[in-house]
């Protein structure tokens, strides 16, 4: 994702990293990734079924809840892998949900589905988180966001183990949440990477 990101600076002949976080979903991934990854569909909707999950169309949170108004644009590149991107309702806030394994598993967050964050400071609450707000440059982050938008990279491993110290933690018992949030355990991918990208003996999976 990243390499797409720099391709698309590249081209625009400018620093790529300051997301245009006023676009819709579907207007984000055209702009800064379809272009630039090998494509093999795209769905419009959650319901056009790169989201297929048993019965219904999403996948499951780590606390086993339905997320079904997520992802409303999605790309499902040549390897099966599907980036669904979505925002937060009256927020410019965007997620990346990734299915790394697309129609293969499940399809539950912390297992085969992680979430980056398209990070832009202008999204930020005003006065909230500041010291992790400044200390986070724009770009993408791995994980979601706290409950201002301060990426979850940011807090330390104990805070992401924690069910109440930061929004959507990597814990079964962590604030799902709604309209158009991830769900729990959105912060798993995160942990992962503070672990040196392995699966440590706490992991809650």
């Amino acid at each position: 994702m990243n390499q797409a990101v720099r391709m698309h600076a590249y081209e625009m002949d400018d620093e790529g990293l300051d997301f245009d976080i006023t676009l819709s979903p579907q207007a984000f991934a055209e702009k800064y990734f379809k272009p630039y990854l090998k494509v093999a569909r795209v769905c419009t909707k959650q319901t056009d079924g790169c989201w297929k999950t048993g019965d219904f169309y999403g996948y499951y949170d780590l606390a086993g809840n339905k997320k079904t108004d997520t992802v409303p644009y999605s790309l499902v590149l040549n390897n099966g892998m599907v980036l669904g991107f979505g925002k937060i309702s009256g927020f410019n806030l965007h997620s990346i949900v990734v299915d790394i394994n697309g129609q293969g598993g499940r399809n539950t967050m912390g297992r085969d589905v992680f979430v980056f964050y398209p990070y832009n400071k202008d999204a930020l609450c005003s006065g909230h988180n500041a010291q992790k707000a400044a200390m986070a440059k724009n770009g993408i982050y791995i994980g979601s966001f706290d409950d201002c938008g301060a990426p979850h990279q940011m807090y330390s491993r104990q805070d992401l183990l924690a069910p109440n110290n930061v929004l959507r933690a990597c814990n079964k018992n962590a604030n799902s949440d709604s309209g158009g949030r991830t769900g729990a355990g959105s912060a798993c991918a995160a942990l992962i990477f503070l672990d040196g990208w392995k699966i440590s003996k706490d992991y809650p999976w």
